[in-house]
């Protein structure tokens, strides 16, 4: 497109072009302003006088600027002014170029065609990343899988040595998700980034992996463990960080295998520092560590085992309350004295489902049908994908409230 309110200039810059581009020439500023407002293609090009009456080239390009539709068309001026400032001051606006009049037939279509060539580099470019891009997302989810594969062999393995392990993972990677989501809204920041939560849930539930490699009499014992049976049962923290970092160097710098680091080795320390493997305390513990410890202990005590009765929830808050600032990040325990509702409801909802699990397998193995089996399935491994979502969007609407 070509607009120049003098004619002559105008019939020169379209018969330089015209063998090479189909061209839009238009006399004034305003009816090509309405013109495109109107079009559904744009032109690859926009030649723009700079002095015109009614609306100049400069306020021509700001109004394409300020529209979505409009503000990447390259725009060229042509203009007689000779003074270096009015060509700054195009350049300023986001012109690709300034060309002087009177217009030269040779020099505008050399002008054009290195501008075509940089417009094809653009688009190549473009089309490059979008593939990247694509790539990217297919390895992405390729690698989320993955991780629900590895979760999903090792709660398993976990399970088969004992199963209250197996249940205490679910449970404890429910509570986790119902404290960090607290603690993310609640507009302190503690470095935890939301894009993770998904993946920190993932994570979570193999903070007891290193279980896998404590003895089975030691796992199953019912009674009071003897000093070197629970230097055993402490061992599964060091283990599993034993394990992730024997072979963290095939997956270097993946976010999964840190947060599960964190979490499983360090899951047990207290903030006074007289927790395990490390002694460490206060904010050296990792925060996700910290958060995890308040999940952890309140499914041990709520949670019933053949060694001992369950705590009711009461009893659990007071317990947890009573330990900010010793054994649990004060900062942690606020945020579950916030939701700590949300995990007692969460708890009694697991619970009805494993339930209804064991009676669906009871009456697979009896061979009756039973409906409604694969819905429910399905809802199950959407949940954490929404619940993330709705985080996300619930961190963003918090921050533009914000604004």
């Amino acid at each position: 497109m070509i607009i120049d309110d003098n004619d002559t200039e105008l019939l020169v810059a379209k018969k330089a072009l015209e063998k090479q581009y189909r061209i839009i020439d238009i006399n004034n500023a305003k009816a090509a302003l309405q013109r495109l407002a109107k079009s559904t293609i744009m032109p690859d090009f926009i030649l723009l006088d700079v002095a015109m009456p009614g609306v100049n080239g400069f306020d021509f390009i700001m109004r394409l600027k300020t529209s979505e539709k409009t503000r990447t068309i390259p725009v060229l001026f042509i203009s007689g002014d000779k003074e270096n400032t009015t060509e700054m001051e195009a350049y300023r606006l986001g012109a690709v170029d300034f060309i002087r009049k009177p217009i030269i037939p040779d020099l505008l279509r050399k002008r054009m065609e290195l501008q075509a060539d940089v417009l094809e580099y653009k688009n190549q470019m473009n089309s490059y990343n979008n593939q990247l891009q694509q790539a990217a997302s297919f390895q992405a989810r390729n690698a989320m899988n993955l991780e629900y594969f590895i979760i999903g062999i090792i709660t398993d393995l976990i399970s088969q040595k004992d199963p209250y392990t197996g249940m205490h993972t679910i449970c404890v990677s429910k509570y986790m998700e119902i404290l960090l989501k607290e603690m993310l809204l609640s507009g302190v920041n503690y470095g935890i980034d939301p894009a993770d939560f998904e993946l920190i849930l993932l994570s979570s539930r193999l903070h007891d992996m290193g279980k896998i490699g404590v003895p089975d009499a030691v796992l199953s014992k019912t009674g009071k463990y003897t000093d070197e049976e629970f230097a055993m049962m402490k061992s599964h923290t060091t283990m599993a960080a034993n394990a992730i970092q024997k072979y963290a160097y095939l997956l270097p710098n993946n976010k999964f295998l840190y947060y599960t680091f964190q979490m499983a080795k360090y899951h047990h320390e207290r903030v006074d520092g007289n927790g395990y493997p490390d002694r460490l305390a206060g904010a050296n513990i990792p925060i996700l560590a910290r958060i995890l410890a308040v999940a952890d202990v309140y499914d041990g005590l709520v949670a019933e085992r053949s060694y001992k009765k369950a705590k009711t929830h009461e009893e659990a808050y007071n317990i947890i309350t009573q330990g900010a600032g010793v054994q649990f990040d004060p900062q942690v325990v606020a945020a579950f004295q916030r939701v700590h509702m949300d995990l007692h409801d969460a708890g009694t909802v697991i619970e009805t489902q494993m339930q209804q699990n064991m009676a669906m397998s009871q009456q697979v193995m009896n061979q009756q049908p039973v409906a409604g089996t694969q819905a429910a399935a399905n809802t199950q491994q959407s949940q954490v994908a929404q619940q993330a979502q709705q985080v996300r969007e619930n961190i963003k609407n918090r921050l533009l409230n914000k604004q």
